[in-house]
């Protein structure tokens, strides 16, 4: 297993389970202000169809920054063993420290209820508030049918307890 790869298990976390993610996991990525959910297919599809153009070495992955229940920023991005040369990619790095993290299987139609899970686990381990969560999107979706579909989600925060 290879962190740097963002693939923090081979197996599907089933349960909510804190995990330390690694520092300086080196993405390319793309950064999008004020984006609602309605904004999300567009985004990805145009953005990974370029990222994926810097040689990634493991799955895409998406941070909220803000309610994603109303407008936030975006960042999108792949995990890469070189350096990003391509106009309009940034170089930056995978979000790390400890994390909660639980793995939806399906659809992403399926993430709301997930994230409601995920969500209700961290309330009940944490008293303050999560720096910021992401998606790893484990499985490629073009490749893969929708109800085999493994998406990791995690809410990074500073006093979760110890795994």
């Amino acid at each position: 297993m290879m962190p740097t790869r963002l693939i923090f298990d081979e197996k599907p976390f089933a349960e909510p389970t804190v995990i330390e993610v690694p520092p300086g996991i080196v993405s390319a990525t793309s950064r999008h202000g004020g984006v609602t959910l309605e904004q999300l297919p567009a985004i990805f599809d145009a953005g990974f169809k370029k990222l994926a153009l810097c040689n990634p070495i493991g799955p895409g992955f998406a941070v909220y920054l803000g309610d994603p229940q109303v407008t936030f920023d975006l960042v999108i991005g792949f995990p890469i063993a070189g350096r990003v040369s391509l106009d309009g990619v940034d170089e930056g790095e995978f979000p790390s420290g400890r994390a909660l993290v639980l793995s939806h299987i399906g659809g992403y139609d399926g993430l709301g209820a997930a994230w409601g899970r995920l969500m209700s686990s961290y309330v009940e381990r944490s008293s303050g508030t999560a720096r910021l969560v992401a998606e790893v999107y484990v499985t490629d979706p073009s490749v893969t049918k929708a109800d085999v579909l493994r998406t990791d989600l995690l809410v990074f925060a500073n006093d979760l307890p110890g795994s």
